[in-house]
């Protein structure tokens, strides 16, 4: 089975992507910036940025005489979180389209945002030491992720769905949970980012559950890795969105409990 481009699936889903900022990522973004105790005047690299759930937040801690970088693959995305910053009248901040994991400013940063992403980079070991190469002696680097059994009941039922239309994604676990996996237990992230070469690193809970209706469960879907389970044919995903929401119900619980890990490069 060929992956879907991550960058396309998000440009494509952007505007569903944006429908679960208030509830998802938001305040997501929000902690981890506070988990980075940014200052006045310091750098910050915002990876794989979003629509700037985070970017907004750490352009506000850090100031007129501090920098955000935002980069992302999405040029959807970028174009919303764009938006935002002009809405907000913010200045310091620049969005870059471009894959981070080769992506090099031309400053060293004094921390590095990675809110809900970092299981999309791939080899997942090796993106996240680029991002840890750009940080300055002491700088900080500051991720989220899922805890296991996060995202359920809606992870299994959407694959299940989609097997329907792509008798070939069986057996498959797409390699963003194969990453998650790796990561999902405060232990198992601690001992990961240290041996990307952190050290100091703390990992804090974040439990949530939401409470999601099935219009809200499929624009999750489509505004989310999810889709690029997804068949090509619209007649094909709407067989799929018929089954996925058929199988959720109405309304059901989400599991949103997420973890938010930081450590230092020495």
């Amino acid at each position: 089975m060929s992956a879907r481009d991550p960058g396309l699936a998000f440009t494509d889903g952007a505007l569903q992507f944006e429908t679960w900022s208030e509830a998802l990522w938001d305040p997501m973004g929000a902690a981890v910036v506070e988990a980075a105790a940014l200052q006045p005047g310091e750098k910050v690299l915002d990876a794989c940025c979003g629509t700037g759930a985070a970017t907004l937040p750490a352009a506000t801690a850090v100031g007129p005489t501090g920098t955000v970088d935002g980069v992302d693959l999405s040029t959807g995305l970028l174009r919303l979180a764009a938006a935002k910053l002009a809405e907000h009248g913010i200045l310091n901040t620049t969005l870059t389209e471009a894959d981070v994991t080769r992506w090099r400013g031309h400053r060293t940063f004094d921390a590095v945002l990675c809110s809900y992403s970092m299981f999309f980079l791939s080899p997942m070991e090796a993106g996240v030491e680029h991002l840890v190469s750009m940080l300055r002696p002491g700088g900080r680097l500051v991720a989220s992720t899922w805890v296991q059994g996060a995202l359920e009941p809606f992870a299994g039922r959407i694959l299940e769905a989609a097997i329907t239309e792509r008798p070939r994604l069986a057996g498959v676990v797409p390699e963003p949970n194969q990453n998650m996996d790796k990561i999902s237990s405060a232990t198992a992230m601690k001992e990961w980012l240290e041996a990307r070469g952190l050290v100091d690193v703390e990992v804090a809970p974040r439990p949530q559950t939401l409470t999601v209706d099935d219009e809200m469960a499929w624009s999750l879907v489509m505004g989310s890795g999810w889709r690029t389970l997804l068949p090509r044919d619209p007649e094909a995903i709407a067989r799929v969105r018929k089954h996925f929401v058929r199988s959720v119900g109405p309304q059901v619980q989400m599991n949103s409990d997420a973890l938010i890990g930081t450590g230092r490069r020495p």
